[in-house]
């Protein structure tokens, strides 16, 4: 009740890195992208929200500043809610904090996964590790075909983003995958045979099970 709608076009900024953060954001409709940038102006895609997922939190706890850029990934529909109205609602109604710090453990085990993957495996593991990760998340059933997953609109030049790499890696990567028997390529889409095959298909660490968003 307490929350207004803002609409975003598609590329239009929610919020850029180092802005003070006085809002916290919900998803109605659309997708939203977080990022950063090296030096040399290469993006580096650290998440995506979708319907349902609310963010810019960690600067109304903390406040302090926005610490990534955040992008509508085509048209979105947004739900605002002030700091003033957070700190009241908190306050009043004391299962709000304790399921956000539920929500913190959750996305910071996902964060030291990401940064594991990142130091000690090479490129072909950590893009099977994604692709299993988006899989479990976001992936629909292959009505076709016997507990197959098909991800759509997941681009070679957006997946390298997601890894810090280059389409042209991503690319030489997913033909290995495919020439393993391990994922199909379909007209722009990727289709998981078997995804915990796929998941397990490389090195990993001890205890590095897939942890994931879920989404219905």
């Amino acid at each position: 009740a307490r929350m207004q709608p803002r609409h975003y076009e598609d590329g239009e900024a929610v919020y850029a890195l180092g802005e003070e953060g006085r809002e916290l954001y919900m998803v109605e409709v659309g997708k939203i992208r977080f990022c950063n940038y090296t030096l040399s102006g290469k993006e580096i895609q650290i998440g995506e929200m979708r319907v349902g997922d609310c963010f810019g939190e960690l600067s109304l706890i903390d406040g302090l500043y926005r610490a990534n850029c955040a992008y509508a990934q085509g048209p979105a529909d947004l739900l605002i809610l002030q700091k003033q109205d957070f700190d009241i609602l908190c306050a009043e109604h004391l299962e709000i904090p304790v399921q956000i710090n539920r929500l913190l453990s959750h996305r910071l085990r996902m964060a030291y996964t990401l940064i594991e993957d990142a130091s000690v495996l090479p490129m072909k593991d950590r893009l099977a590790r994604l692709l299993g990760r988006l899989g479990y998340s976001v992936g629909v059933a292959d009505p076709d075909t016997d507990g197959a997953i098909v991800l759509e609109g997941f681009t070679h030049e957006g997946l390298a983003r997601m890894l810090g790499s280059t389409r042209e890696a991503i690319t030489r990567e997913l033909k290995h995958l495919e020439k393993a028997a391990l994922i199909q390529r379909r007209y722009g889409k990727i289709l998981i045979p078997h995804i915990a095959t796929l998941v397990n298909s490389g090195d990993s660490l001890i205890g590095g099970e897939p942890i994931v968003p879920g989404y219905d």
